[in-house]
């Protein structure tokens, strides 16, 4: 019908003018016209597949392509032959569908129509959610980008699954998902588990798309990710939409949050003296800061998953809770809760909670689904993980900046290699590694950084050890002439109880050099603290984010370096690098950095007189824990998976 074209391009029209407005294109993204698919790798087939009609993004080539506005609506005149063969095809559609499928090309999880352009544009006009498309995948070529590299994260998902519907907009989520449907993303899944989390994402999205106006399917995949990480699958296939729904409304601010960095503010301390004063100030116009006594104290629980004797990690966060119960009066009460060998960290949170703890830090970032179940759950208690970039609003995420510890360790030790090296001598540490913990890459990258201050030649041998092999790294550190090595990782995977540190080689046995470490105590202190005066809820009211993670460095203590006595000119050296990070002037990710294979991760800024400059470009705290590279001083390669 002709009102309906009329309707129609009426939509149409009122895109353009807003595109107009906000300075962006008013017709349909073109394929071909984008520079980067000139570097594609390759096609191929995927058949005819149901598509959501959401995804398809625009056309695959430029013709014609001012007959549509950026919402498919149509453009030209009513009385054109474009409007008559639109109207005849959308009295056709109400009658009897779309019968023909069309052909898109996909490109990096979007569409782009090839044939069948108005197809698409009387189906969104009507209403219609799906449309059956012949799809031809176009694969990107492999670069360092996030973009891609969740991409072919997805492709993996793809073959084991050949589900299209979710799609991921951050690194590790594929494998996330894949782990809790217990499965992995090597083997082909078994139909059944294919159906149900076929079964159970439709309705999710129907759910979620109707009740929080959500219309992204990137949006929608990363909400149906945490909804599964909190509430088990089985409730999106066996529960009432009224039940789906209370769900929704129960972890609504978690599901909004999605798992974008981007919305994660990352704070590097408590709020100050001054900032306290003026929030408690404020508070007290409005409500009565709790007092807590002997008699009634703050309980603080601690969930361990390992025995102290058996973990640097767990040792030195039961080091830390043992420093709150000194640092704090009679108000505050600790507990520590074990994994015992009958249960799972659910259980462990459950007996901490019932015995009324406020404050619950859970010290391993594998607890983080756990915590975040029970979070979710019992919003009466302030729950904290120890892991980093988390974006989740229901608990605080916390961890400490390592890696400034291990650039000064690098200084150090390159410094005491130099003294002791001949002319001409090649010169090499080594660096024991025992987890793909990210944070550990963080750590060895800002150590190699801060050798090659000192040593540009130096190289760092990375020595990854397991359980087969802990006895023999240090005898191939020796054959390869190694003098000096690292071992200090703290990680929930390392088990090992041997003392973390740099050591010099020396015969039978090894000469301690120092080590960076972890002084959990002054962070909870500082936590426990913010409780006590009222001011928890300051940072997050400052932040305007959506998440909050706490990230310590140097300048509040929570991180530190042991040293012998050292010679007062070495003394003088650290405590120079360390004074210039503790002020904000320096930071390891600071200044031209170069990676592996001649990649150049951040260029130096340019000075007018051709000198050096005095103004140096820094990483930003989201890009540090997406680090995915190693520094060119660094022989080794990033463990498969990370």
């Amino acid at each position: 019908m002709r009102e309906d074209y009329k309707a129609a391009r009426k939509l149409g029209e009122d895109a353009v003018r807003k595109a107009v407005r906000n300075g962006v294109s008013p017709y349909l993204p073109v394929l071909d016209a984008l520079d980067e698919i000139k570097q594609s790798v390759g096609q191929t087939g995927l058949g005819l597949l149901e598509l959501p009609i959401s995804r398809i993004k625009g056309n695959k080539e430029l013709a014609r392509n001012n007959a549509f506005a950026n919402n498919f609506m149509p453009l030209m005149d009513e009385d054109s032959e474009f409007g008559y063969k639109w109207s005849n095809l959308y009295d056709s559609y109400r009658q009897e569908g779309i019968r023909d499928a069309i052909k898109v090309y996909e490109y990096m999880n979007q569409y782009y129509v090839q044939e069948g352009n108005k197809r698409v544009s009387v189906s969104k006009f009507g209403g219609t959610d799906f449309i059956l498309a012949d799809v031809i995948r176009i694969l990107p070529r492999k670069n360092d980008s996030k973009e891609v590299r969740v991409y072919y994260e997805y492709l993996d998902f793809y073959k084991v699954t050949k589900n299209f519907l979710i799609v991921f907009s951050e690194l590790g989520e594929y494998a996330k998902l894949a782990e809790l449907m217990g499965q992995d993303l090597e083997h082909e899944w078994p139909e059944d588990v294919r159906k149900d989390l076929k079964s159970a994402f439709f309705r999710f999205s129907k759910n979620i798309k109707a009740n929080m106006k959500i219309e992204d399917e990137f949006v929608v995949s990363d909400a149906f990710l945490v909804y599964i990480s909190i509430f088990p699958i089985k409730t999106l296939l066996e529960d009432s939409d009224d039940q789906i729904l209370k769900n929704i409304k129960l972890a609504q601010s978690e599901l909004a949050s999605g798992g974008n960095l981007d919305n994660i503010a990352f704070l590097d301390n408590t709020p100050s003296d001054d900032e306290k004063q003026q929030q408690s100030s404020i508070m007290n116009l409005f409500s009565k800061t709790r007092k807590y006594t002997s008699s009634a104290p703050l309980r603080v629980g601690f969930i361990y998953d390992n025995d102290v004797d058996h973990s640097r990690w767990i040792d030195s966060h039961e080091a830390g809770r043992l420093y709150v119960d000194e640092m704090t009066d009679n108000n505050v009460s600790t507990k520590d809760y074990y994994l015992a060998s009958n249960e799972d960290i659910s259980d462990t949170l459950n007996r901490a909670i019932n015995d009324k703890n406020e404050i619950i830090f859970a010290v391993s970032p594998s607890m983080s689904q756990a915590v975040l179940q029970a979070a979710v759950h019992h919003p009466e208690v302030k729950f904290l993980n120890c892991s980093l970039a988390q974006n989740y609003t229901s608990l605080r995420c916390y961890h400490g900046k390592l890696y400034e510890a291990t650039f000064l360790m690098g200084i150090l030790t390159a410094n005491m290699m130099l003294m002791e090296s001949s002319v001409g001598e090649k010169r090499s540490i080594g660096y024991v590694s025992r987890s793909k913990d990210a944070m550990n890459i963080i750590n060895l990258n800002a150590f190699a950084i801060g050798v090659s201050i000192i040593d540009p030649e130096c190289r760092i041998m990375l020595k990854y050890v397991n359980d087969d092999n802990e006895n023999e790294y240090r005898q191939h550190m020796i054959d390869d002439g190694i003098k000096f090595y690292a071992d200090f990782e703290y990680s929930e995977e390392n088990n090992s109880s041997r003392r973390p540190g740099v050591f010099r080689i020396e015969g039978e046995r090894d000469a301690y050099i120092g080590s960076p470490y972890f002084n959990w105590g002054k962070y909870y202190v500082k936590i426990v603290q913010s409780v006590l005066s009222g001011t928890w809820d300051l940072n997050q009211v400052k932040s305007m984010r959506t998440a909050a993670n706490y990230w310590f460095g140097l300048s509040t203590g929570v991180v530190d370096i042991r040293t012998p006595k050292l010679p007062y000119q070495t003394a003088k050296m650290l405590s120079f690098f360390e004074k210039a990070i503790i002020d904000g002037d320096l930071d390891p990710f600071s200044g031209e950095i170069h990676a592996q294979n001649d990649r150049k991760i951040q260029g130096a800024v340019s000075s007018r007189n051709s000198g050096v400059s005095a103004q140096i470009q820094q990483l930003s705290a989201g890009n540090i824990v997406s680090i995915n590279w190693f520094n060119d001083n660094i022989y080794g390669e990033i463990p498969e998976g990370e």
